[in-house]
């Protein structure tokens, strides 16, 4: 972020401070900064000298908050609850009020607890206190129900405030086996071997050892697999087999198999667990894209295949032109989101295209080509349709807007940006965003999309799920520079904005886990490379961030890899996000359509990161042009076999 959004965005927001209230001063942000570093240190006495107009200033709470932590055991709980009051859907009244229900369980203050700390407070030890508060005032059903809800959220390991809950829940054996064994998975699944070993330990001897086993299976698959096999069969050894097995299975396929043909010799598998091995090793040979993944997970009775094999039968099936497993594979599916079950409505609609049943295919493609999507604007491709998601004239949200610059959490928002804190700003901003409906949340994006923060208005969208509003999720910025690089690398603008729009969302200082900089995420030896064939010299991280830089860099790398695959968007998109090596590997052996090749790319990010961008590149195409782009099948040309090499003698 800039300077430039912080005074945009603070004027915006203080223009609705009250009538004689003005904007913060220099002099007010430098005795907040001052004191804001001395209280994090534990020197008060600067916050008890602060002259009176200091609580008018926006951040003031925050100093009033950093003080309460330091005097905390002197300060009598009346007036800890009444700041959390002063300041409800907080990151300070959540911390305050997690620390107050500390203390009043503590006291055993049970009616305190329950009267002044909020019952849907985010917090699992804060749950813990009020299931004691609630079992010791003679509520024990709801303190059964809120304990048990507590104990399925304990994370790391039972805490010394969780601890009687657990003991409340055993003493009345308000936990079945399957409880225990439900939250020893999910356990096991997020690594958290000592809270799944202190969870097993209310257990049999016998299912505890198997815990164990599983535990260590989990932590080095590999060499404790053939252990397992040595135990006696139980359905939790087999659970556990079959969970390290997944985690061989694709980088040791071989030995997966090996291990699975003992297994069988040696557990008793159930139908339903055969199904679900079987699918396991049905889906990697999908992944390396082995025709005869469809004859073994077509071969899984379908109610014990798992959505993991429904999956990748049906990609591969549709690699293949097998429109008879796509249909029977993607009825199957099911999903927790619209979006996602969107995708697999066009791959029914081609089923039913290819196997004659024209009119049920054209109202599936009709449902979908209202989505501003790949699927959608391939749907409406192949209805010769207009993309009418792109037509929708924008909302006027001025009186929302208004409206939400009058909150006092968005104008803190303002000023951590105004003094430089990108970082707790944006905490603050979506805090906020926890306690907006909808149309606020839509209405925040809009405001911070004309404060000249692009990025913080699309990650606002993302939380409101409206994936149609194609205004706010996708801005036009750096335009002149996109166009001039364009022009430069030979390629297409909206192609440029569109990867950048997936890789950064527009924000200029983005750093990714795996070091990748800036609006295009270039990793550093990548953009040193690129930029000496461009006679560039990329010293290091700050060069890369330069926004002129990275977008010069970044084209340059997408006209290389279009170059290399001879003008295929869709697999120099590929080659960007996973490496031109990539996409040779997941040529095909004969001729296919692009949207195939897509849906059969192995890696989700990739695949995932493929449909984003040419749907992306399609919008932008409709908005640089005015409603003239390209189609996005046109820029999607079938994907050919790699082209023989050759060698010299």
């Amino acid at each position: 972020m800039t300077k430039t959004f912080f005074t945009r965005v603070c004027a915006l927001l203080l223009l609705a401070s009250p009538i004689g209230q003005a904007a913060p001063t220099a002099l007010q942000r430098s005795l907040f900064q001052q004191t804001h570093a001395d209280l994090q240190t534990g020197k008060v006495d600067g916050f008890v000298a602060l002259p009176a107009d200091m609580r008018q200033y926006p951040l003031y709470p925050w100093l009033e908050y950093e003080y309460l932590k330091q005097v905390f055991d002197a300060v009598p709980d009346t007036q800890i609850a009444d700041f959390a009051r002063r300041n409800p859907g907080t990151l300070m009244s959540d911390d305050i009020y997690a620390r107050l229900g500390k203390r009043l369980a503590n006291q055993q203050a049970w009616q305190k607890l329950l009267d002044w700390i909020p019952a849907d407070l985010d917090d699992t030890d804060t749950q813990c206190y009020r299931t004691q508060a609630l079992a010791a005032m003679g509520q024990k059903n709801t303190a059964l129900q809120t304990g048990k809800q507590a104990w399925m959220g304990i994370s790391k390991g039972i805490s010394e405030a969780c601890a009687p809950v657990a003991d409340l829940l055993r003493h009345h054996t308000a936990l079945s086996m399957d409880d225990y064994l439900a939250r020893i998975r999910i356990a096991i699944d997020k690594n958290q071997s000592t809270l799944a070993s202190q969870l097993a330990s209310d257990l049999p001897p016998e299912l505890r050892e198997a815990v164990e086993s599983w535990i260590k299976t989990r932590q080095d698959p590999q060499a404790n697999l053939p252990n397992l096999l040595k135990q006696p069969d139980s359905a939790l050894l087999r659970e556990a087999f079959t969970d390290g097995l997944t985690r061989i299975a694709r980088k040791e396929p071989q030995t997966a198999e090996n291990l699975w043909q003992s297994a069988r010799q040696t557990f008793k598998f159930t139908p339903a667990e055969t199904g679900k091995v079987e699918s396991v090793l049905g889906m990697n040979q999908a992944l390396r894209h082995e025709p005869a993944a469809i004859a073994r997970l077509a071969a899984i009775p379908a109610e014990h295949r798992t959505q993991d094999g429904n999956l990748w039968l049906a990609r591969m099936a549709a690699r293949h032109n097998d429109w008879n497993n796509v249909l029977q594979a993607s009825q199957l599916l099911r999903f927790d989101n619209e979006r996602d079950a969107a995708n697999w409505q066009y791959w029914q609609a081609r089923a039913l295209e290819q196997t004659g049943k024209t009119t049920e295919a054209t109202s599936l493609y009709s449902q979908l080509a209202a989505t501003a999507s790949f699927y959608g604007f391939l749907s409406a491709d192949r209805l010769g349709q207009s993309y009418s998601s792109l037509q929708t004239a924008p909302l006027d949200r001025t009186q929302r807007m208004t409206g939400l610059q009058k909150v006092a959490a968005l104008q803190r928002a303002a000023e951590w940006f105004s003094i430089g804190n990108r970082e707790q700003g944006r905490k603050e901003w979506f805090r906020a965003l926890k306690l907006m409906d909808k149309a606020g949340m839509l209405a925040a994006a809009e405001l911070a999309l004309h404060s000249g923060e692009p990025n913080l208005a699309i990650w606002t969208i993302s939380r409101a799920k409206e994936w149609d509003e194609v205004h706010l999720r996708f801005p036009l910025v750096h335009t002149d520079l996109v166009q001039e690089q364009a022009r430069q690398q030979g390629i297409q603008p909206a192609w440029i904005l569109g990867v950048m729009r997936r890789e950064s969302a527009f924000d200029a200082q983005a750093e990714s886990g795996a070091k990748a900089l800036g609006l295009m995420q270039l990793i550093p030896p990548t953009a040193k490379t690129v930029g000496s064939k461009l006679g560039l010299t990329i010293r290091g991280k700050e060069d890369i961030l330069q926004p002129a830089t990275n977008v010069q860099l970044g084209s340059a790398y997408l006209s290389e890899m279009l170059g290399t695959f001879k003008g295929n968007y869709a697999q120099a998109s590929a080659a960007y996000n996973a490496g031109p090596g990539r996409p040779l590997q997941w040529a095909p052996a004969v001729q296919i359509n692009a949207d195939q090749w897509v849906e059969s790319i192995p890696f989700t990010e990739t695949r995932e990161y493929v449909q984003a961008v040419m749907a992306y590149t399609t919008i932008y195409d409709y908005k640089l042009t005015e409603g003239k782009g390209s189609r996005l099948s046109e820029r999607l040309p079938p994907i050919t076999p790699n082209a023989p090499t050759t060698t010299s003698e």
